[in-house]
């Protein structure tokens, strides 16, 4: 999975041994990376909060 800022630029890659389908953020602090794919679901603590989304 490679990562980038809303502008474009490529930040990193989190190598996974299948497609990552979709991801979202979680945890108690926001800093926990879910990433579903094919037919596993991978989670990883990051150094960044997720969006919470509107109204949160």
């Amino acid at each position: 999975m490679t990562v980038f800022t809303p502008a474009g630029v490529r930040l990193g890659h989190i190598p996974l041994p299948e497609r990552c389908a979709n991801l979202c953020f979680g945890g108690v602090r926001g800093n926990r990376l879910f990433m579903a794919a094919t037919h596993s679901l991978y989670a990883l603590h990051v150094n960044v909060r997720g969006d919470p989304g509107p109204g949160r």
